[in-house]
C-alpha cells in the first residue's frame, strides 16, 4: 500500500462568516444608558480573537440548539407531548390543515371576528373558508358552528380572540358528535387556559403566534402543539420541505400520507433563543396581566346599559384587554374620544370606514372570491351553487357586537394606582355617553 503522506493534510480552522460584526448589530437593537453600548462593543472587539460566531441553523448544529430547547419549554408549558417551533402562526395553521389533510374541495369553519390570516390560510391550502359567526363572547358562536358544519367540512377553527379563551366545552361537543377536529387559534391568547387546561391543548391541534405584538413574542415565530404522535409528524414534514422529519428518514412510509411536498417555515436559532426566555417568563407577565384587568374591573361603576364581554372561562382570561358593549353605535363613537381625553388605553373595533383585517366584512380576498392564477383556486374546487353565501352582512351578531364594542388595553405592569385612574376615567365618561 502506498505510504506516500496524503496531498491534503489539513484544512482550517477557519473563520465562519458570523462573527462579532453581527453580535454587535443584534446588540443595537436595544437600548442602553449613556456609554454601556460602548463598553459592550469595546469588551467585545478586545476579545474578538477568542469569540466564536453561532450556528444559527436548528439542525445540523454543534451546539444545543435553542430552538429545540424551546419546543421543549412550550410542550411543558401548555402541557402537550409535541410541539413544533416554525416561522409565524400562519405557518402553523397551515400545517395544521395540512397534517389534517385539508385541501382540494374541503370547508373549514373560521370565525368572522379574527386576524385575515386564519381564513386566508385555508385558501392557501385551496378548501373553502366557512365564515360563521360570534356571539357575546366575540368567539364562535356553538349554533352557528352546528348550523355550518357540512359532508365538507374537514375542520373548525376556534379563535381565542384578545386573549380570552372560546367556548371549548359546546365547540368541542358538537365537533366530536360530527367527527370534525379542532384547530386552536392560540395567536392572541398563549398562556390561556379553558377549565383548567392551557388554550392549546384541547384541540386535535394548538397553534400559537410569537409575533411581536403578543403576548409571548420572538419579532416573528410561532408554534404547534398536539398530543397526536402522526400529526405531529405530518406537520413536521410540512414545515421541511423535504417531508424528512419522521423516526426513520429514509424509511418506507408507515402509512399512507407519511410523505408529500411540503414547504419551509424553520425558525432560526435567533428566534428560538429570544422566544425560549419569553416562555420561561410566560407566568410572570399572565400574573400581571390578570392581576390588572381584575383590578379594573373591581373598580367600574358601569351604567346599567353597558355590557361587559361574557368570557367563557374568567379564570382563563390572560388578561390583556377589557371588553365593553355600550348600548348603541352612537355611543360608542362619542364616548371613544371622551376616553382617550382621559388618558384610558381605550379604542373602537369597528367602523365601516376603517378597515380592519380582523374583520370579516374587510376580507374581500374572500368575499369577492380572488384567486392568484388563472385556475380560479380554491373557489374552482367545489361547484358553484355548493360555494358559500358571502356578504359583509353575512354575520350581523358579529358586526352589531364589534360596531358597539370598546376595547381597553391592560398593560402587565400597570399598578394599583394605574388601575384606579382608568377606571376612574371609564366612570367619568360613561354615563355621559349613554345619557346623551
Amino acid at each position: 500500500m502506498n505510504r506516500c503522506p496524503k496531498a491534503v493534510r489539513q484544512l482550517g480552522p477557519y473563520p465562519g462568516k458570523i462573527h462579532t460584526e453581527e453580535l454587535i448589530e443584534v446588540l443595537d437593537l436595544w437600548h442602553y444608558p449613556a456609554g454601556v453600548k460602548e463598553e459592550l462593543v469595546s469588551l467585545i472587539n478586545a476579545n474578538a480573537r477568542d469569540i466564536k460566531g453561532p450556528h444559527l441553523f436548528r439542525y445540523y448544529n454543534p451546539r444545543p440548539s435553542k430552538v429545540a430547547a424551546a419546543e421543549r419549554a412550550m410542550a411543558e408549558y401548555i402541557g402537550v407531548k409535541h410541539c413544533l417551533a416554525v416561522n409565524s402562526c400562519t405557518s402553523a395553521l397551515v400545517a395544521a390543515l395540512r397534517a389534517l389533510g385539508v385541501g382540494l374541495g374541503d370547508e373549514v369553519i373560521v370565525p368572522g371576528y379574527t386576524f385575515f390570516a386564519s381564513a386566508a390560510v385555508i385558501g392557501t391550502c385551496n378548501a373553502i373558508p366557512v365564515i360563521a359567526d360570534v356571539d357575546d363572547t366575540l368567539t364562535l358562536d356553538p349554533k352557528e358552528v352546528a348550523r355550518k358544519i357540512s359532508r365538507r367540512t374537514k375542520a373548525v377553527i376556534v379563535v381565542h380572540m384578545r386573549g380570552m379563551p372560546a367556548q371549548m366545552d359546546e365547540l368541542l361537543r358538537i365537533c366530536r358528535q360530527r367527527n370534525v377536529p379542532v384547530i386552536e387559534d392560540v395567536a392572541q391568547a398563549a398562556g390561556g387556559q379553558y377549565r383548567g387546561r392551557m388554550l392549546g391543548s384541547l384541540g386535535a391541534i394548538g397553534c400559537f403566534s410569537f409575533d411581536y405584538y403578543k403576548i409571548l413574542n420572538s419579532g416573528e415565530g410561532g408554534f404547534v402543539t398536539t398530543n397526536d404522535e402522526w400529526l405531529y409528524t405530518r406537520a413536521q414534514s410540512w414545515h421541511d420541505c423535504a417531508a424528512c422529519w419522521r423516526p426513520d428518514r429514509f424509511a418506507e412510509e408507515r402509512r399512507e400520507g407519511e410523505l408529500f411536498c411540503g414547504e419551509n417555515y424553520r425558525m432560526s436559532e435567533l428566534q428560538g433563543a429570544v422566544a425560549l426566555a419569553q416562555i420561561k417568563k410566560a407566568n410572570r407577565y399572565l400574573r400581571g396581566y390578570r392581576a390588572a384587568k381584575q383590578q379594573i374591573i373591581a373598580n367600574l361603576q358601569l351604567p346599567a346599559s353597558v355590557k361587559l364581554q361574557r368570557v367563557a372561562d374568567p379564570k382563563g382570561d390572560t388578561g390583556i384587554c377589557l371588553i365593553l358593549f355600550m348600548p348603541s353605535t352612537a355611543a360608542t363613537k362619542w364616548a371613544l374620544p371622551a376616553l382617550q381625553a382621559e388618558g384610558v388605553p381605550a379604542g373602537g373595533i369597528y367602523d365601516q370606514k376603517v378597515k380592519d383585517w380582523h374583520i370579516y366584512a374587510h376580507w374581500e380576498h374572500i368575499l369577492g372570491r380572488k384567486s392568484v392564477a388563472p385556475d380560479g383556486l380554491p373557489w374552482t374546487g367545489v361547484p358553484a351553487a355548493e360555494l358559500p353565501a358571502y356578504s359583509k352582512e353575512m354575520c350581523p351578531q358579529c358586526v352589531d357586537y364589534l360596531a358597539r364594542a370598546i376595547m381597553v388595553d391592560v398593560h402587565w405592569a400597570y399598578c394599583p394606582a394605574d388601575c384606579q385612574a382608568i377606571a376612574n376615567g371609564i366612570n367619568k365618561v360613561l354615563p355621559a355617553a349613554v345619557n346623551r
